[in-house]
């Protein structure tokens, strides 16, 4: 199995589920900021949104989109306990977590990148930031609600959507959000990133 992944994008989710599962797998870096990066021009060819992760099968199989990936290999592995089994009430709502992630919090705080992309008006920029910092911070602190008690998204047992939630959330640190007022969501944060499947990610990222 392949993943080709940006280093501290949404793609570092599916690098640490990887990881976790104890699966083979080669993960081969994207600098989208090196123009001579011939990995650049690949994935272009791959996916022709440009955008990342792409994941390769062992039979060929290409996924371009986290929750079918995320999905995949926790269905790989096998002993792993990353998703509940098939069928069940615990299995849709560890899917649920990862819909959460992917169509809400990684688009609430995701789409503050793009703030500058809008206007070249500072005073439109400041509007559109105000309006989309609403949105983020109301995921947040849905989020931060969820997280009473609980030591991952579903209780004690860490989930594909942990991974995602954890990537996503650690972007506010780019974009002037701070996490303190939720203190579950900090806590959690250090809890995820004590793991040692997650270090192993972020080291290798070069993110720590």
């Amino acid at each position: 199995m392949k993943l080709y992944y940006s280093a501290g994008s949404c793609s570092t989710s599916c690098h640490i589920t990887l990881e976790e599962s104890g699966l083979k797998y080669e993960a081969v870096e994207v600098d989208f900021d090196n123009a001579t990066d011939p990995n650049v021009a690949l994935v272009g060819k791959l996916n022709p949104l440009g955008t990342l992760p792409i994941f390769i099968t062992d039979d060929g199989k290409q996924l371009d989109q986290n929750i079918a990936i995320q999905t995949y290999i926790a269905d790989k592995a096998v002993g792993k306990n990353l998703l509940p089994s098939v069928g069940t009430i615990e299995r849709a709502q560890a899917m649920n977590w990862l819909s959460f992630v992917c169509s809400d919090l990684h688009k609430g705080i995701g789409a503050l990148f793009g703030v500058s992309y809008i206007s070249e008006d500072k005073a439109v920029q400041q509007q559109v930031r105000s309006f989309l910092v609403g949105r983020a911070t109301e995921c947040i602190a849905y989020l931060d609600a969820k997280l009473a008690g609980k030591e991952y998204l579903m209780g004690s047992t860490f989930i594909p959507a942990d991974a995602y939630a954890f990537v996503v959330l650690g972007w506010t640190k780019y974009l002037d959000i701070p996490l303190a007022p939720y203190k579950n969501i900090e806590a959690y944060m250090a809890r995820v990133a004590s793991r040692p499947a997650v270090a192993a990610v972020l080291k290798a990222e070069g993110l720590v």
